[in-house]
């Protein structure tokens, strides 16, 4: 007599998500498939369109989980110069660590779409600081393609072993002139202090 298979785990958005990131950070973007990822979670890869509805769904998905990673947002007290250096330095660790998935968000609105949630506190922070409503839209842009330009060529570099450290404390200085510009298009004489 053979003993019964124990029942599987059921399969969950949480839990396909969460096995999609495994195996992008394991083995990289270019490594997750649908029937990678049903191999790896025990189940036709069919089974996974029950749960969500193509790679492009999915890959939002995982974009939002590895955002997840990001430092919670400082309270909306601190000053508003503090919040957009705290929310660009955490983004740029994400982008960092994320490098194929950042390039995909890049490539497809559908795929970004998992993170846009993340720049509210950034859009807050910059109205805070008493910029004009009409230059609200252009300076998260900045900000946003700022970290992108700067974590992306970091990343690229990581692989060659350069110190991340180091350019990370670069863009952290490119990035307080960006805030300093801020204070001067909102007469503030200097921004507070990061």
């Amino acid at each position: 007599m053979t003993a019964a298979t124990p029942p599987s785990r059921p399969l969950t958005v949480d839990r396909i998500v969460e096995s999609a990131y495994e195996i992008v950070q394991r083995d990289g973007l270019g490594a997750l498939s649908m029937r990678a990822l049903g191999t790896a979670l025990g189940v036709d890869a069919m089974a996974i369109y029950y749960h969500v509805a193509n790679k492009r769904a999915l890959l939002a998905l995982v974009t939002e989980r590895a955002l997840s990673e990001m430092a919670e947002p400082l309270d909306r007290s601190t000053p508003w110069s503090r919040r957009i250096e705290h929310w660009a330095l955490g983004y740029w660790d994400v982008v960092t660590k994320h490098r194929d998935l950042t390039l995909a968000g890049l490539a497809d609105p559908t795929v970004a779409a998992g993170g846009l949630a993340v720049t509210r506190d950034l859009v807050a922070a910059i109205s805070d600081s008493g910029l004009p409503p009409d230059l609200l839209e252009p300076t998260t842009f900045i900000v946003v393609d700022a970290v992108h330009g700067s974590a992306l060529s970091a990343a690229s570099q990581q692989r060659e072993h350069a110190d991340i450290e180091s350019l990370r404390t670069a863009f952290q200085e490119g990035l307080r002139t960006i805030v300093a510009g801020i204070s001067t298009r909102t007469g503030e004489a200097t921004p507070p202090e990061p």
